[in-house]
């Protein structure tokens, strides 16, 4: 073709896209979509409105601390709030002046780290895989349980795929809020405004006994009858309150134990767990879960509690040496006037090593002889939940009983020429013992 005759040819075409616009060569220009920038104030609203009910300290302190990358608070607020809505979020957890820690930390965890097995367990604590001989009552109440070093895990902040962390699946029941004129919900609206110790103390009693008020139709812990637990929903609610505890103390950095009941109510996250296989129900991951909570409520509280919820589990976890230590600890540390100290006897015979049997034995009957040498005798108050032909057994009862139980465990785990050593240190203890 004649470049006379290309040139007519591209004016032609020219013509027709100029005059035909559904032929045309050229896309119409889109109006540019228009982006608002991110705003805090908008994400802090946003956060208060649709996520703080599941974050117990309701700022978003934990997103923070736990160093969660923006990609996974984005991901976590879709399913709450649309995309901008998801940034205005971030950039508000960005504004919240902390002092951050590794995304995967185990809070509390002692000596911040896990070890491998009860043997390194042993070998860490007393530089032998022996109960110390000469061990005393001031040596052992001087051992902090929550800087010991334990093969026993505790739970990070937050596990999507499981329930072993602190992050409860929703929010604390409003129901439960509600209860005895608003009782829990008044409290825990104190605590947040003042943010103090006191109020805290407050909140997590009333939230506490909110969850378990037996005279409640609605409360998913309260004990009887058994058709009324709710294993699951206890859970949750027991893991709502005791993360409200954690993050009071991560906020100020604090690491020594508080009032008993607030890490009491770390022990109750286990018991809920204890309490689902107790009943046929097991929760999911429930003796882990047992475990480590009831162990970490503990090592803050060590006065607590009897010591076979936890001694039984971890003798089944492989972990006696753990038991052992955890039942003699718990018997330096008990209040005067009680039986536990001499069940605790009892606990730590049942799950001693064999080759630590007579030393943990000797130990805990001299601990024993001390007590009472210093006037601290079981008193004829009724235990609590002890109970023998009908009828609750008194600290005393339940001291003898104890000693004679433990007394009959040892018979059948030492040779003659040990147990006769330890015989005259029960005979001491039932000596001195009032007569029933």
């Amino acid at each position: 073709m004649s470049n006379v005759g290309r040139c007519a040819v591209l004016i032609l075409v020219g013509a027709a896209s100029a005059c035909d616009p559904v032929t045309s060569l050229v896309e119409p220009e889109q109006p540019a979509e228009e982006h608002r920038p991110v705003s805090a104030i908008l994400g802090h609203e946003a956060f208060l409105a649709e996520c703080a009910n599941c974050h117990a300290s309701q700022d978003g302190f934990d997103l923070a601390f736990f160093s969660f990358p923006d990609s996974t608070i984005v991901r976590r607020a879709l399913g709450h709030v649309d995309a901008p809505t998801a940034d205005d979020i971030v950039a508000y957890i960005r504004t919240l002046m902390v002092d951050p820690v590794g995304r995967f930390e185990a809070s509390f965890q002692p000596g911040g780290e896990v070890l491998a097995d009860d043997l390194e367990f042993a070998m860490r604590l007393f530089g032998a895989d022996a109960w110390p001989s000469g061990m005393t009552t001031a040596d052992l109440l001087a051992i902090d349980p929550t800087q010991i070093p334990v093969a026993i895990a505790f739970p990070r902040w937050s596990v999507e795929e499981s329930n072993v962390d602190w992050m409860p699946d929703g929010p604390f029941p409003e129901g439960l809020l509600r209860q005895s004129q608003n009782a829990a919900g008044h409290a825990l609206a104190r605590y947040r405004e003042t943010g103090s110790d006191e109020d805290l103390r407050s909140a997590v009693g009333s939230l506490r006994w909110a969850a378990y008020n037996p005279n409640s139709t609605v409360a998913p812990c309260a004990p009887t009858p058994k058709a009324r637990f709710r294993p699951d929903d206890c859970f949750q609610a027991r893991r709502w309150t005791a993360s409200l505890i954690a993050q009071h103390m991560l906020r100020s950095a604090r690491t020594e134990p508080m009032y008993s009941g607030n890490h009491d109510a770390w022990w109750g996250v286990g018991h809920a767990a204890f309490k689902s296989m107790q009943n046929g129900q097991s929760i999911e991951n429930a003796e882990k879960n047992q475990v480590m909570w009831m162990y970490m409520g503990w090592a803050f509280a060590p006065q607590n509690h009897s010591s076979w919820y936890l001694a039984g589990p971890l003798l089944r976890k492989q972990l006696p040496r753990h038991a052992t230590f955890h039942s003699l600890r718990a018997q330096v540390s008990r209040v005067e006037g009680g039986g536990q100290a001499y069940s605790d006897l009892d606990a730590a015979v049942f799950v001693s090593p064999r080759s630590w049997v007579a030393d943990v034995t000797a130990f805990s009957l001299r601990h024993l002889i001390g007590r009472i040498e210093s006037g601290d005798v079981p008193s004829d108050e009724p235990t609590v939940a002890i109970v023998l032909g009908g009828r609750a057994l008194t600290q005393l009862e339940w001291a003898r009983r104890s000693v004679q139980t433990a007394r009959n465990r040892l018979y059948w785990k030492l040779e003659a020429e040990e147990y006769n050593a330890v015989s005259t240190l029960f005979e001491r203890v039932l000596e001195l013992l009032p007569s029933q």
